[in-house]
């Protein structure tokens, strides 16, 4: 937990604990008998108004990513939850939060694509709020009426929307909604990776994902841990025939590897490294060294498969390259999203096995 996120944390108790000392003050002065009902309903009707901002609020997202070429993976109501994968409501665990997980179709313009996404929420929310305060006020109704807990409700999710992805651990690396409007280079760089795993997921190459968008003023900088667009515009390099530049990129990065946000990008780090190591310079010793840490810090069981497979194809032994080859796919296919394993990798089998094939079970939906 980051330090904005333990100050947010702090905040939420520190308001809630002043309300219900508030709320007991009162309870006292004029009896609980008043106030207990008051504040029984004023709470009903603050949770529903909550939920119902939160629905028009993704719904706001949800219209205008369907416009910006965007692919809705989940979305999230409270406890209910949608799944692209299962197409159909489940009960989740019980919260209050809403959020509408989405997939780029395609990198090209995503800076504009993202923010258009991103402002989409807030203005519906914007809007409802603004008209439920008109007719609040039109009405005269008390504060404690549906009309005023809607409007100031309203108001509470715009502020939710505006505070920054850092000090929530959910939107830490992706951004929330202002974040996705400035569209800084790391939330830039991040939804660039997603638009490559949807590209993978509908059978693209990473590389026909990336072709013609320049990855490098989404890197992080040289001191900084390595990021999955690391991985990817080092892919780029090989695929593009330059295997210089991957190992350079690849060599700064892993010094910093260990401090990555996400275990698979410092795994897949030193897993391409040790590939483009044996592939490139025939050092098998150097690669094997690269693959002791792959097996260490490896996020599944049978990933250092494929860098053994590179090992052996370095050191001359076909036939054990064969063998993992055949292990590492075996995995993959039996893997639900197993197209995703192969993803970034297209370089690596068509070294190891030209004219290779990955087949998908056909509850994948890939």
């Amino acid at each position: 937990m980051t330090t904005a996120q333990r100050l947010r944390r702090v905040v939420f108790w520190a308001l809630t604990g002043g309300a219900l000392a508030r709320l007991y003050v009162l309870g006292e002065e004029r009896t609980w008998r008043v106030v207990a009902p008051i504040a029984a309903t004023v709470t009903a009707l603050t949770v529903t108004a909550w939920l119902l901002h939160l629905a028009w609020h993704e719904l706001g997202h949800l219209v205008v990513a369907r416009r910006m070429r965007f692919e809705v993976d989940r979305l999230s109501l409270g406890p209910l939850e949608w799944s692209a994968d299962e197409r159909r409501w489940r009960w989740g665990r019980p919260t209050l939060r809403g959020a509408l997980a989405t997939l780029p179709i395609g990198a090209d313009d995503l800076r504009r694509r993202l923010k258009l996404v991103a402002l989409g929420g807030p203005l519906a929310s914007l809007l409802a709020t603004a008209a439920l305060a008109l007719a609040w006020q039109h009405t005269g109704a008390p504060l404690t009426s549906a009309l005023g807990v809607g409007w100031v409700t309203g108001v509470l999710v715009l502020v939710s929307a505006a505070t920054p992805g850092r000090f929530r651990e959910a939107t830490a690396i992706a951004g929330n909604d202002v974040d996705q409007v400035l569209g800084g280079r790391a939330i830039v760089a991040y939804w660039t990776a997603l638009a490559v795993v949807q590209g993978v997921r509908a059978g693209r190459r990473a590389a026909a994902v990336l072709e013609d968008i320049a990855l490098e003023p989404l890197l992080p900088p040289s001191e900084a841990p390595p990021e999955p667009v690391t991985v990817l515009a080092a892919v780029a390099h090989l695929e593009r025939g330059d295997p210089a530049a991957a190992k350079a990129l690849l060599l700064a990065a892993r010094p910093h590897a260990h401090e990555a946000t996400l275990a698979w990008v410092s795994t897949d780090v030193l897993h391409q490294l040790g590939a483009l190591l044996a592939l490139h310079e025939g050092d098998p010793d150097g690669a094997a060294t690269c693959l002791v840490e792959v097996r260490r810090t490896q996020t599944l069981p049978w990933y250092g498969d494929l860098l053994e497979a590179c090992v052996a194809k370095a050191s001359g032994d076909d036939e054990l390259a064969a063998r993992r080859l055949d292990g590492w796919l075996e995995h993959a296919r039996a893997t639900p999203r197993g197209r995703l394993a192969c993803g970034g990798n297209e370089w690596i089998l068509d070294a190891l096995r030209p004219g290779w094939t990955l087949p998908m079970p056909a509850s994948d939906g890939a």
